[in-house]
């Protein structure tokens, strides 16, 4: 870990822990309260918006370090 905030390590971690959970990203949008639209863009771009990352971890119960590295 090198403490630098890369998104693409964000959107990869975002869509494990939603393959891990056996989410399609529907259900997670649901889940989250996101379109799936959002989703997706947080699968591909990753997000630096540490609210939406802090809510992920919560729903999933998930730490947040886990999803910013890794």
């Amino acid at each position: 870990m090198n403490g630098l905030i890369n998104p693409i390590t964000i959107a990869e971690n975002i869509k494990k822990l939603r393959l891990l959970k056996q989410l399609t990203q529907v259900e997670m949008a649901d889940t989250l309260g996101y379109s799936e639209r959002t989703i997706r863009r947080l699968e591909t771009n990753g997000t630096y918006d540490l609210f939406v990352v802090n809510l992920i971890a919560q729903t999933f119960n998930v730490s947040v370090v886990s999803i910013l590295f890794n």
